[in-house]
């Protein structure tokens, strides 16, 4: 009898301890699991919210977060020196370049030969950087905007990154990728 009774208490010792132990174990997996399907669907919902803050603001002929008193094919390179300053990196030809600072994303302008604006590189920011550039792919910015009107292959240095451009009213849009799933910046310029 008493054989009986040790028997049954490591029966329900062992019953016990297992379903706490798998219990816990399969708990631990489908939080970790429900954790990335959320993290995956708010990188989704970013990217799609900013694809179409970017291309509502290239219909404009302007770019995200930058100011209004800026405007592509107006505004001139002495307005954009009154409103961020010399450039970091000094005189740089036909661009100027700002850094993404904390909270602020980073741009450079590009100038024709009557120093307007002829061309504005958004970079995004570096702080949560998935909160902005960092979320869109090749793949999202595809399957919110479509197929590109043009798409080409681009020499960088040593890095070959392609671009993909979208008509977005009077100017284009230039998506910049390093690879699928790197967007290094987005270019305004006039329509091809």
């Amino acid at each position: 009898m008493e054989i009986k009774k040790t028997f049954t208490r490591i029966i329900a010792a062992a019953t016990i301890t297992g379903i706490v132990a798998f219990g816990y174990t399969h708990e631990g997996y489908l939080d970790t699991t429900a954790h990335a399907a959320t993290n995956q669907t708010e990188i989704n919902q970013n990217a799609v919210k900013n694809i179409n803050e970017i291309y509502n603001a290239g219909i404009k002929g302007e770019v995200p977060r930058l100011t209004k008193d800026l405007k592509f094919g107006v505004s001139t390179r002495d307005d954009v020196r009154s409103l961020f300053g010399l450039p970091p990196e000094g005189d740089t030809g036909s661009f100027d370049y700002y850094h993404a600072e904390m909270g602020h994303p980073g741009y450079a302008f590009g100038y024709d030969s009557n120093h307007i604006i002829s061309e504005i590189r958004y970079f995004g920011t570096n702080v949560e950087r998935q909160a902005n550039l960092g979320s869109i792919t090749e793949i999202n910015l595809k399957k919110q905007l479509g197929q590109p009107n043009f798409m080409k292959k681009i020499k960088n240095g040593k890095l070959i990154q392609t671009k993909y451009t979208y008509h977005a009213g009077a100017y284009d849009l230039e998506f910049i990728f390093d690879n699928t799933t790197s967007l290094n910046h987005v270019n305004l310029v006039s329509k091809s």
